[in-house]
């Protein structure tokens, strides 16, 4: 039997099958999942940590190399790479392709957590990952003023944008990088530091025991039971320079007393700017966004682009400040759909010049042009 034959002959349930193939193809179109980028794990798994002060020599010796004995047990690891900075450590793991990454986690964050102990006090919290490629940003822009100070840009970027951002659906993180940060700084005086009889050890301790909220119990005697909290962070400068710290005495001399002030100066400024982002030779802050996994790229981005309108016409962003998109995937998934639209359209107008040049029946061809021919059946 042939199949184009019968399509023909019956042709207005072919157009009704070819309709309904093309009202469900509609449909189910816009529940098509759109990125630049297959979902793709390489079989690689990357550890960052910090560790503030410590030179490359001393943290090879304390971090890099124990970290790297530790995780050479992961199962189906074939190499291991390090890079070693001031007060920076990236360790890389590569595995054979097709080998299950997420199991290779699993086991790499035991292996880290178990060599945890052996490590300086003063490294931070590390970040075990996946490399993904689809985990790129989807969205970058920079933003600059003529009016505000890099510090106050930062703290913008930071405290606004940032935020409300973030809790846009499909965003999973935004990262804001240039500018300066605020920092509070413990300039200590070592001369003086001694002649007290104080230790640095001394100092760093009092003031991380002195910088924290505690939970001060429930109150009783009413019908509710409220909860309570101590407040003892420090909020301002002020309350640094008035640290005190107990010295013993002897029988002769009895405890005496002495504050920060008597040994340090706190100054209330900006942290030591190491990354620098710049936009035509200015300034700028840069915010990078990145989607969550499941999200489709083209909405998430119209929706970043939907809210920056919104601050535009709030005022959030005053008259002064320039904000310039440098990365928007969604241009050229749009782009590569437009593409394959373009030369689907385009062959589909070429065969069917070539079907109506050889039946010489418009209605024949356009049947057959909704109908896939199949060739007879012997």
């Amino acid at each position: 039997m042939n199949i184009s034959s019968t399509a023909i002959r019956r042709h207005i349930g072919t157009l009704a099958l070819t309709a309904a193939a093309i009202i469900l193809g509609i449909f189910f179109l816009g529940q098509i999942q759109v990125d630049l980028l297959p979902s793709i794990t390489y079989p690689r798994i990357g550890l960052r940590l910090s560790a503030p002060g410590l030179s490359p020599e001393v943290a090879v010796e304390e971090i890099t190399k124990p970290l790297e004995e530790a995780l050479s047990a992961t199962e189906g690891v074939i190499q291991i790479y390090s890079q070693t900075r001031e007060g920076r450590v990236s360790l890389n793991l590569f595995f054979e392709p097709g080998d299950n990454v997420d199991q290779a986690l699993n086991d790499a964050t035991a292996a880290f957590n178990r060599a945890q102990g052996r490590l300086p006090e003063i490294v931070e919290q590390p970040r075990l990952f996946k490399y993904d490629p689809s985990q790129l940003p989807v969205s970058e822009f920079a933003l600059r003023s003529s009016s505000l100070s890099p510090e106050e840009l930062r703290i913008f970027a930071d405290e606004k944008l940032g935020k409300e951002l973030g809790v846009i659906s499909g965003v999973a993180s935004v990262e804001v990088l240039g500018g300066l940060t605020e920092e509070i700084r413990v300039i200590i005086d070592p001369v003086r530091l001694q002649a007290f009889g104080l230790g640095l050890t001394d100092v760093l301790g009092e003031l991380d025991d002195r910088n924290l909220d505690m939970s001060g119990g429930r109150l009783s005697g009413g019908e509710q039971e409220p909860l309570t909290r101590t407040r003892g962070k420090f909020t301002s400068s002020e309350e640094l320079l008035n640290l005190a710290f107990e010295l013993d005495g002897n029988e002769n001399f009895p405890t005496q007393k002495i504050y920060l002030r008597d040994f340090a100066q706190v100054i209330d400024g900006t942290s030591e700017q190491r990354i620098f982002v710049t936009l035509n030779g200015e300034n700028a802050v840069k915010v990078s966004l990145q989607k969550q996994p499941d999200a489709n790229t083209i909405t998430v981005v119209d929706s970043i682009k939907t809210r920056l309108a919104q601050f535009n016409d709030s005022r959030v962003i005053s008259e002064d400040m320039e904000l310039i998109t440098t990365l928007d995937e969604s241009v050229f998934i749009r782009n590569s759909i437009a593409n394959v639209t373009t030369s689907g359209l385009i062959g589909a107008s070429l065969a069917a010049i070539a079907v109506l040049l050889f039946l010489g029946s418009i209605r024949q061809t356009i049947i057959i042009g909704f109908f896939c021919i199949n060739p007879r059946k012997g």
